[in-house]
């Protein structure tokens, strides 16, 4: 039986039990809170990782797209190369070459000071004459056989010495066959001069657009390289190589805890697209006029004549041939080499529209979380596209370029420019007057060279003293160092008319509409370009060449880019102020795409055209030359959805054309 004194011991029991329920209670809600916060810890870790592995695979494409970037920007800026010594070609043949005009009708503008925007007569066909005195100093003094578009000479009356037993008579018909005999040996010379000068003219433009070319093909099959996994940049290293460490250096520490568990691919887009494909050539086949002086008996007549053709004098071929390096010149105007030759002459390239510069980056991790430290690592993948845009390698030949076209098609964006050459290297007819070499000035432009303000650009023409020496060395055919300008190899020095070619060289309305121009290039690419030619693929012959006005071993021309053109364009103070279509601000050059101000901001960017802190004395070099507060010049980079790959609404053939798909959408597995 039960005492009355033992009923506490059962509220002991029941006390004893309900606090073991609660400590087994409060172990569960623990284990289970322990539970959710890993569980909530481990899938925020997993949300971070993943982050940071598409944030890092965005890096490296954006990394790998920038080197792109480059190289398509030194493609673009050798090809504004190749516009320049055109320019200076059209100079020579339709203004130095026709400055002997002084009689009416055919006065040329520098003598009258006309500065009009009319059509100067006789500019359809100008033929190049450069025996007058006193432009071209080599030439007797007051002789000018130039100064009508065909001039016929009567001979010179000999004297009779028919009292040669007077003193006076002797000397008087000697001095009369020695003035026969002068005039006959300078006309038996002028067309000789003035066929080598055409013919040297188009043969410093044919070496140095072939310089050029080959330094754009090397870069160009640096990305059509056969290898979707890799390509060089412009400083001979490995881009795969490079967006790996940038994406590396990204990732978390649980992305990269285990590198044998890290997977990375790039893409390059143009890897199996050759490169006449997306980079065709501007083949042509200019031609120049020249005006051959004949000999007649004792007379001298002369008539404009293409270059195709000899001078008719036996006595001016032999010295052009003997003297004038005539024999190498001569087969150069006579026949074209096969278009597959790089001394075949062209315009540069013109870039496809329809094959997409662009990167892609793959890459897959397996991060261990913390806690989760058994069984098998999550596997996270994340992919990338970032792509070049906003720059221009150059104007298409025409103003559309339908999807299945292999060059541009329809009018000619430049209507000034010469033909295409057809696919055998031939033209329609050798003496097609379009072939003659012009350029537009500005977007639009009718006439080129053959407006009387154009011919009158540049102020002093006419105090110009020119002579031969300083166009002996302007080209050579293995394609020496030394740029195609004048030089006074006498003196070793620049020349004044060398000044002049600077200015007609230098950027105008048409080039900065339509190229991109790096103020800087021979620090931002040359050098680069220079110092690496061993391990990009340039072709074997090619002589790397920064701009036009570069000297080696000449002083400050060690180093010439655009914007010394422009700076010795403006010292030399010889534009006229009617010409309009000249750049004189390097800033204005920065018309590539610019940002404006805030993320969605999609205004006109403030900064177009404008540059607050040019990189003039700074230590470190920039493109566009503008290290802050300014717009750009070239191929800025940015990311891009496979959507916006595979998309068939492309509006990029140009006029007329119907929207439509890229031909090198991401192919191969994961892509």
């Amino acid at each position: 039986m039960m005492r009355n004194t033992d009923w506490w011991k059962g509220i002991f029991h029941i006390g004893r039990s309900q606090k073991g329920q609660m400590a087994i209670f409060v172990a569960m809600i623990f284990q289970v809170l322990f539970v959710l916060f890993a569980m909530t810890i481990n899938v925020a870790m997993v949300v971070h990782d993943k982050i940071n592995l598409q944030n890092s695979v965005d890096f490296a494409a954006y990394y790998a797209a920038q080197k792109q970037a480059e190289l398509l920007n030194g493609i673009a800026h050798s090809n504004y190369q190749i516009r320049q010594s055109w320019k200076v070609l059209s100079w020579r043949y339709r203004v130095l070459g026709t400055l002997g005009l002084q009689d009416s009708p055919y006065t040329h503008p520098a003598y009258t000071n006309d500065k009009t925007e009319g059509m100067f007569p006789w500019s359809d066909t100008p033929s190049i004459c450069v025996t007058y005195w006193p432009i071209w100093k080599n030439t007797p003094q007051n002789e000018n056989l130039c100064k009508k578009v065909n001039i016929d000479i009567p001979p010179l009356p000999t004297v009779q010495n028919v009292a040669p037993f007077l003193g006076i008579n002797s000397m008087i018909s000697a001095l009369s066959q020695s003035l026969i005999n002068q005039y006959n040996s300078q006309c038996e010379r002028h067309g000789a001069y003035n066929y080598w000068f055409g013919a040297m003219s188009l043969m410093a433009f044919r070496v140095d657009q072939a310089h050029r070319k080959m330094a754009i093909f090397g870069l160009a099959d640096t990305l059509s390289n056969g290898n979707p996994d890799d390509f060089l940049d412009i400083d001979g290293n490995s881009v795969y190589t490079g967006a790996f460490k940038t994406f590396e250096k990204n990732l978390t520490y649980s992305n990269k805890e285990n590198p044998s568990r890290i997977s990375f691919q790039i893409f390059n887009s143009l890897h199996n697209v050759p490169r006449a494909n997306w980079l065709p050539e501007i083949q042509t086949w200019p031609t120049v006029y020249y005006t051959d002086i004949i000999k007649d008996g004792n007379a001298c007549n002369s008539n404009p004549v293409h270059i195709r053709n000899l001078p008719g004098d036996n006595n001016a071929r032999t010295f052009l041939m003997s003297t004038l390096n005539g024999t190498q010149l001569e087969p150069w105007m006579v026949s074209e080499p096969p278009v597959q030759d790089v001394m075949h002459m062209s315009m540069g390239v013109e870039k496809n529209p329809w094959y997409m510069a662009y990167v892609g980056v793959k890459a897959e991790t397996q991060p261990r979380q913390i806690f989760f430290p058994f069984g098998p690592a999550i596997s996270m993948k994340a992919r990338a596209y970032a792509k070049p845009f906003g720059g221009r390698i150059g104007p298409w030949y025409g103003v559309s370029w339908p999807r299945s076209a292999s060059e541009s098609t329809g009018d000619k964006t430049d209507i000034l420019i010469p033909p295409r050459t057809k696919q055998n290297g031939l033209m329609d007819s050798p003496t097609d007057i379009t072939r003659l070499p012009n350029y537009s000035r500005f977007p639009g432009d009718t006439m080129g060279l053959k407006s009387k303000l154009a011919l009158n650009s540049l102020k002093q023409l006419t105090g110009l003293r020119i002579g031969y020496n300083e166009y002996f060395g302007t080209y050579e055919s293995g394609g020496g160092p030394v740029d195609p300008l004048a030089w006074d190899y006498q003196i070793n020095a620049a020349s004044p008319v060398r000044n002049y070619e600077i200015s007609i060289a230098s950027p105008d309305l048409f080039d900065i509409t339509y190229y991109s121009v790096e103020p800087n290039a021979a620090i931002n690419y040359f050098t680069r370009m220079r110092d690496n030619r061993s391990v990009l693929p340039f072709p074997g012959p090619t002589k790397l060449r920064p701009d036009l006005g570069w000297r080696p071993g000449a002083g400050d021309l060690d180093f010439y880019s655009v914007q010394n053109q422009m700076t010795a364009a403006a010292s030399y103070g010889k534009r006229q102020f009617e010409a309009f279509w000249f750049v004189s601000q390097k800033e204005h050059l920065l018309t590539s795409w610019a940002p404006a101000e805030g993320a969605v901001n999609y205004a006109f960017p403030p900064n177009f055209g404008k540059c607050a802190t040019p990189d003039d004395n700074l230590s470190i070099k920039v493109p566009g030359s503008c290290a802050a507060g300014g717009g750009r010049t070239g191929y800025s980079v940015k990311l891009i959805s496979r959507h916006a790959l595979f998309s068939d609404a492309h509006t990029i053939g140009g006029a007329g054309e119907p929207p439509g798909p890229i031909l090198n959408p991401p192919s191969g597995p994961g892509w």
